[in-house]
């Protein structure tokens, strides 16, 4: 039993290593430091269950692994369960691409919702995974174009009205027109949406729009940039939560702001919206708390 232990950690410990490495040569910047010690954890967790190989992981031993207690003993929480899904889908990603898994055993995974919000924000985790999922096809850089956006806080509306002249990407920022509930803005792109909407303006006419062609923008417009992010919910795994919502990105990087520092009247401004109750009912901040 003891050599069964020993020979099994150390397989599956330089799977996950394997992974690790994968995912840092396409993650951003951080992501490897991040999920490294959930990863860790489910090594431990899987030598425990003597599992080999991470092609071997049930959808029962993803989900044991996922709510299992805290080291202390306690239960987890929902963050901390939401948190180990996203580390083991996008490890379970990195393995597809280098042949140690042929799926995901976290696909049919739900968890409560986190939050009582409509549209809670992403977690960082989550937002990464995006990030993998967005660039399912190398024909167009559409979709992650639309998602990079929505990074800056665009939405609705927002999205379909922008056009190249818009972007300042030596600056990291996009122009934000506004619409009918939120101020015109500039928009802070990340890093992974700047490399993105490089690559779509090598695709687009520089004197059309980023990431809607056709007519109607207030509405058939919104409909569609919408459903492009939904789509990117559903490669993730995320379109089954009920507070998990195309708002959900906007959220998250006004939330990120937030928890940077900023005032909530500066997460208004970033939000685009006039009332200070609607920015912390957004990012889910309770005044009294």
């Amino acid at each position: 039993m003891a050599d069964h232990n020993r020979a099994s950690a150390r397989a599956i410990e330089v799977e996950i290593d394997t992974c690790l490495r994968a995912l840092a040569r396409h993650a951003p910047g951080g992501t490897v430091d991040r999920v490294t010690p959930t990863a860790r954890r489910l090594a431990e967790f899987l030598r425990h269950c003597r599992v080999d190989r991470l092609g071997d992981v049930t959808a029962e031993l993803a989900e044991q692994f996922v709510r299992s207690r805290l080291k202390s003993g306690l239960p987890a929480g929902l963050p901390t369960m939401h948190d180990r899904r996203a580390t083991v889908r996008l490890l379970f990603r990195a393995a597809r691409r280098i042949g140690l898994a042929s799926g995901d055993p976290t696909l049919d995974l739900r968890l409560p919702c986190r939050s009582s919000l409509t549209a809670r924000p992403l977690t960082d985790g989550e937002i990464e995974l995006a990030h993998d999922v967005a660039l399912w096809s190398l024909s167009s850089r559409r979709i992650p174009a639309v998602w990079a956006l929505a990074e800056a806080t665009a939405r609705g509306a927002e999205l379909a009205n922008i056009r190249p002249i818009d972007l300042d990407l030596d600056s990291g920022r996009v122009w934000l027109h506004g619409g009918k509930r939120t101020c015109e803005r500039w928009g802070e792109l990340s890093g992974w949406g700047v490399r993105v909407l490089r690559g779509r303006l090598t695709e687009i006419d520089a004197h059309g729009f980023i990431v809607y062609a056709g007519e109607g923008r207030e509405s058939a417009g919104q409909v569609s940039t919408c459903s492009a992010i939904s789509t990117v919910l559903v490669r993730a795994g995320l379109a089954g939560e009920p507070d998990v919502r195309p708002a959900s990105v906007a959220a998250w990087a006004a939330r990120r702001r937030f928890d940077a520092g900023a005032s909530i009247a500066d997460v208004a401004r970033v939000l685009g919206v006039r009332s200070l109750d609607l920015a912390a009912q957004v990012i889910g901040w309770d005044w009294n708390q």
